[in-house]
């Protein structure tokens, strides 16, 4: 949930601050435990094809009613992670190096709630080739849920719940 996702990646970057000191690492950590999630995003318009409703509101509804039927999400994949790691030990970078934490804290969680509520094989599913073998169809991925009446009709109030609005 974006709620969970936004208090997870304050307190990783006021705790990496005060550790270190580094703006860069803040930067990276809130960008790679929070803006990861503009994937979700990407995918609704480009994969899902909702052009036609691109404002935020009904992005939420349509992920808060269980709605997609396509997840490729690219940012959250352990080979892009794998990637971004040789990437940091080569160049050093900072801002990536606090990226990586983030999305390690991001996928952590995701996998923890996710697989809680949602995901049939929820550490497979952060495998981009899993997903790809699988044609990014929605239906191998997530279990049955049953959607809680009302699910998506407050989407800003829901953004900030810690949990997803559905029963299993």
């Amino acid at each position: 949930m974006p709620g969970g996702h936004l208090a997870t990646a304050a307190a990783l970057a006021a705790t990496v601050y005060f550790q270190t000191g580094s703006i860069e690492l803040v930067v990276g950590c809130v960008a790679g435990a929070f803006l990861i999630d503009a994937d979700h995003y990407l995918d609704y318009l480009f994969v899902e094809w909702q052009w036609r409703r691109p404002f935020p509101a009904d992005f939420l509804k349509y992920y808060f009613t269980a709605a997609p039927n396509r997840f490729v999400l690219p940012l959250h994949s352990y080979e892009l992670m794998a990637f971004l790691t040789a990437v940091v030990v080569w160049s050093g970078n900072e801002l990536l190096m606090g990226y990586l934490l983030g999305a390690l804290l991001h996928l952590v969680c995701d996998i923890m709630v996710n697989g809680d509520h949602a995901l049939k094989r929820p550490f497979l599913f952060y495998l981009f080739t899993y997903r790809a073998f699988h044609r990014f169809d929605a239906t191998k991925f997530l279990d049955v849920v049953s959607i809680k009446p009302g699910a998506g009709s407050h989407p800003y109030r829901e953004f900030f719940t810690w949990r997803p609005p559905t029963n299993r």
